[in-house]
Formats: structure tokens, sequence, C-alpha cells
């Protein structure tokens, strides 16, 4: 039997950093009342086991090979689709306006079941790989890394006695779209030219999620958005074949540096009287703005802006780098109307929580529980409340 998390690694931006690209297909771990076709490896195993992987274990998931294969995450969506049965592809594709967009959850599928689109664990072989090959091609390198890397936190907590009640696998994920990305492909073929980006055909969206995981990210022409997405993980740090894995100890380290950096008028302007539980503005809040809280950082100097901005980033670049550098520009016009609120130590060894919220960015980070270790468990969300699944771009 292979190792379900053993698919071959992606390189981050920091060389300490590295992530499983799991490949799915066979990885199982069946959640009740999930639609979609059958594996065709022959059914399911239990929850909680590792069935064998219908890719081999040496096959090298890097992401310039997959993002090489597509000009545009549309080429790269239509090519998946097309490989899908008809049952897979009712499952697949929704409308763009589709109310069942909001519906997604950072809980395990023992929670929430209802998730849409193809699971990937219900992939071939071939469907799994196509599906990373959109990804790759949808997201950045260090947006695929992340991603990865959360699915492949599942596989530690598979190896858990409780693995059989909350289903955790990294099996567990699906892939839905929201529109046609077709109809972009066609349109660029056809050579439309106009100042509007979804004059390059109509917009579309895609959903990627399963435990710790929603990434909601609209495309029109060349441009994306990826509002609202979640990110958490756990454990905090893995350890594999391939290196160590910890797909937001950048996020943590940040967040302290960041706070460290501040001197002691604006960190007690900073500071939050009230720990959240959870992140605020997380799933099932859809529309939902905190209340304005924390030091003001149109009255910091321009280093400490400049690392701001450094710290959104971790978010803004899982986008493709130009809709990551607009995002940016725009998080920058709005600096005079942004706050940044902490609560918690800030020597790294305690839990802690950091917010940074602006007209058009809410970004939050939260350890959950005591444990900060490497079995420490996360949880982040970005939102953009101007553009939230991408509904500005679309008009």
């Amino acid at each position: 039997m292979e190792d379900p998390g053993a698919a071959c690694s992606v390189a981050r931006r920091f060389a300490t950093i590295v992530v499983l690209a799991s490949a799915c297909g066979g990885c199982d771990g069946t959640a009740p009342s999930v639609g979609g076709a059958p594996s065709e490896s022959g059914g399911a195993a239990q929850p909680g086991t590792a069935a064998a992987s219908t890719i081999p274990s040496h096959t090298p998931f890097d992401y310039q090979r997959l993002r090489s294969t597509y000009r545009t995450a549309a080429d790269a969506a239509s090519a998946f689709l097309e490989m899908l049965s008809p049952t897979q592809r009712a499952d697949a594709v929704l409308g763009f306006d589709d109310p069942r967009r909001s519906n997604w959850s950072n809980l395990p599928p023992g929670l929430f079941n209802d998730r849409n689109g193809v699971r990937l664990g219900d992939l071939t072989a071939t469907q799994a790989e196509a599906a990373h090959r959109f990804l790759a091609t949808a997201l950045s390198a260090d947006g695929y890394a992340t991603t990865m890397g959360v699915v492949g936190a599942e596989d530690q907590l598979a190896a858990s006695s409780l693995a059989g009640s909350w289903y955790w696998s990294s099996g567990n994920y699906w892939l839905a779209f929201f529109g046609e990305p077709a109809n972009a492909v066609q349109a660029m073929v056809d050579g439309v030219e106009a100042a509007s980006a979804t004059a390059h055909g109509e917009p579309w969206g895609w959903q990627f999620g399963g435990h710790h995981l929603a990434i909601n990210m609209t495309v029109a022409g060349e441009r994306s958005t990826l509002s609202p997405t979640f990110v958490g993980v756990e454990p905090s740090r893995y350890e594999t074949a391939a290196g160590t894995v910890a797909p937001l100890a950048e996020h943590r380290a940040a967040g302290l540096a960041l706070v460290n950096a501040l001197d002691d008028t604006q960190r007690r302007q900073a500071l939050a009287d009230a720990r959240p539980r959870e992140t605020l503005a997380g799933a099932g809040k859809d529309g939902f703005i905190p209340a304005v809280d924390g030091v003001a950082v149109g009255a910091w100097n321009a280093a400490l802006q400049e690392q701001l901005l450094d710290l959104a980033s971790l978010w803004l670049g899982m986008m493709p780098a130009e809709s990551a550098a607009q995002r940016l520009s725009e998080v920058r016009e709005d600096l005079g109307q942004t706050y940044f609120t902490w609560h918690g130590e800030t020597d790294g060894a305690h839990p802690i929580y950091y917010r940074v919220q602006g007209p058009r960015l809410i970004v939050e980070y939260s350890t959950q529980g005591q444990d900060v270790g490497d079995d420490g468990h996360e949880h982040t969300i970005y939102r953009n409340p101007a553009n939230e699944y991408g509904r500005a771009m679309a008009r």
C-alpha cells in the first residue's frame, strides 16, 4: 500500500517549507451523503484509513510542471471538466449566481457534508491530475503550495483514532465551478477586445474546499479575486519524506514581527480588550463587518506600513501575480482607513489573534486552543467586503 501523503513536493518561497500535493485519487475517507460518481478503483476505504493510491507515489506533482500545461485557468478548467462523466459534470458546474456559492465551511465532513462539486477521492488518477493542473494554473506557486499543505495535513489527522468520526482524509476535498469556463476560453479564441475585463467572456468562479479550506475565486478575463477564502491547518507543522510542512508559519511569524515592530504607544492602541474565540468574519459570516478596533495604520511610518502590506500579501499572494498586484495597490490606497488589532502575548510562545481591517480588506489570523507548537491549530480568513464572490467584477 502506498503512502497517501507521498506525492511530490512543491518548493515554497522559503526553502524550509515544503508541501505535499496529495494525489487524492483513491486517498479515500468517504463522507456521508456526498454526490458524484464513485471511484473507478472499486469503492472507498473505511473512513480514516488509506486506500491504495491510483497515482504512483513518485509522480512529480511539482508546480512548474502542472502550471506550464495551460495558458489560462479557463483552459485548465475546461480540460478538467471535459474528463468528467455527465453525472460528475452536473455536480461540478453550477450557475454563476447560484446561491450555493456561499455553501462552504472550514469544518470537517463529519460535521459539514453538503459541499459543492466533485470530491477528489472519487476521481480517477487522470481526473485527479487534471484537477491539480487546474489548481496550479489558477493559483500562484505560493497559493498552490499553501493549499496542498492544508490538504496534506488531513493525512496526519487520518492516523488518529477519531478519524472515522470526523472523516479526516486528503480525499475529502471538493472542486466546484460557477459559470462556464469554456465561455471565457471561446471569447479569448475569438479575439474579443474591450476595456472591461468581462469582455473576455462571462465571469466565472470556482470553489475548492474541505476541512480547514475554502477557496472562492472569481475570474474575469485576466483578473482574479479571492474573496472569501478560509485557510487553516492542524497540525501546524508536520514532517514528510520531502521535508517540513508548515503552511501558516509565515502568517504567524509576520504578525508577531509586526506587533513587535510597533512602539509602546502603538502596541497599546493595537491591543484588543477581549480575544475572539474564532475568526469573526469566517464561515457563515458573509456580509458581516467587524467593529473597527485597534491602531490606525495611517499614522504609521512608511516602513511599518510596508511591513503590514507584506503581511497582507501572504493572502493576496495566493492569486496570480497580476491580480495580487492589483489588490495590493487597492489595499495601499486604503491604508489611511486601515486598522491593526492584536490580542495575546508577543513572545511567540502563547496563543495569538490579529486582524487587519480596511474598507476593502479583512484579514484575520487566530491560533485555536492553547497549543501553539508543532501540534497547534490555526485559522485564517481573507475577505474583500467590496467584492465578495467577485460580484463587483461581474457588473
